[in-house]
């Protein structure tokens, strides 16, 4: 079922980092692979048709699993891709303020860092927990946007997004989410949320192709892209610069899609949204496992809040870095990720095709650290 792991040498932990595809979302890939980049050639523009019909797919099932319209995603190259195209659709001020989290993603830091160094942003770190009365309270006057994950990558809390969003909302300040680690880990209602706009890629716990994402724009969101081109039209363009642009999310793409990945992507999420609420549950379960494992071993303490709300399961072993213990772990045969400082913790992604016998071998070789 996963090629990747045909050879049963490794247990893989690491679906929060890249996780494995499937054999379905791999062949799914190779047959639009197939079509468009051999007999849709010979179609002429029914080439282009063929294309869209892969990038169409690609939006319809994302927008199924993420309780959302298809003219409301936008097709990227990953979450940060979102990130950006998010971040730069503001027009920014020397003075205005951006709130995110100390635990975020470089991914999602660094084009909020950038702000500042090309505009004078101000960005504000609140240390988690993050709540909706945390961020209420760090608003000013200048706030323009809260930035923020759906699920924190490092310990794997899942911070009330509904709660943050409707906070933001009635001050005015537009909100971007990272969802890297919550697009097929947890449930995702993104209309529900009340984000503005909302990154997410395939290539983690969707287990879908690397190098395709989306972003979720609210319907009205009052955002403009920086990402243009013919994609991006609603209609005819002229060479005097007349033309107009697409009101819904895909004005934020500008051109050419890989069909094959957006096939893959469109498997992927397919899968995922078939599932419904039992595949985060039994995710969940299984990462409940690990951590009561991983509780019982003196020497190790989680990071991860119990019981763990997401498939992310953080933890750190006395005596030893999480590079250190990372490292060991890979030469027993365990896939994992450590966690950088400020957070150095060794992080374990627990997803659906990870046995219980594994869970059990992965603490028994914690325990021998």
């Amino acid at each position: 079922m996963f090629p990747a792991l045909k050879s049963g040498e490794v247990v893989y932990l690491n679906s929060g980092g890249s996780g494995p595809p499937p054999l379905s979302v791999i062949e799914a890939s190779r047959r639009a692979e197939d079509l468009c980049y051999g007999p849709a050639y010979a179609e002429g523009s029914g080439l282009y048709a063929r294309q869209r019909e892969s990038l169409d797919e690609a939006r319809e099932a994302t927008a199924r699993l993420l309780g959302a319209n298809p003219q409301d995603i936008a097709l990227t190259q990953s979450t940060t891709h979102g990130i950006n195209l998010a971040v730069h659709s503001m027009d920014w001020s020397e003075g205005d303020e951006v709130i995110s989290t100390a635990t975020e993603h470089p991914g999602c830091l660094v084009p909020l860092y950038h702000l500042g160094s090309r505009y004078g942003v101000k960005v504000k770190l609140l240390s988690p927990p993050i709540t909706a009365e945390k961020v209420a309270r760090a608003i000013t006057p200048r706030t323009r946007l809260v930035a923020l994950s759906h699920v924190d990558w490092t310990t794997g809390a899942v911070w009330p997004l509904e709660e943050i969003c409707t906070a933001a909302r009635e001050h005015g300040v537009l909100t971007v989410v990272d969802g890297a680690q919550s697009v097929g880990n947890i449930a995702v209602d993104a209309p529900a949320t009340g984000a503005d706009m909302y990154a997410f890629t395939g290539h983690k716990w969707l287990l879908g192709p690397e190098g395709m994402g989306g972003l979720y724009v609210r319907p009205g969101c009052k955002a403009y892209s920086t990402n243009l081109g013919y994609a991006s039209l609603a209609g005819p363009f002229d060479y005097e610069g007349h033309y107009e642009l697409r009101e819904d999310a895909c004005r934020f793409e500008s051109s050419t899609t890989s069909p094959a990945l957006a096939a893959g992507f469109a498997r992927a999420a397919r899968e995922a949204a078939d599932r419904g609420e039992a595949g985060p549950e039994e995710i969940r379960r299984r990462a409940g496992l690990l951590a009561s494992m991983l509780e019982e071993i003196p020497r190790v303490r989680l990071r991860t809040p119990t019981p763990p709300p997401s498939g992310l399961v953080s933890f750190e072993v006395e005596g030893l870095t999480a590079e250190e213990v990372n490292e060991r772990l890979l030469e027993r045969g365990f896939v994992l990720r450590f966690i950088p400082d400020p957070y150095p913790y060794v992080r374990a992604s627990v997803h659906l095709f990870n046995t219980g016998e594994e869970l059990e071998r992965l603490a028994k070789a914690v325990s021998r650290l």
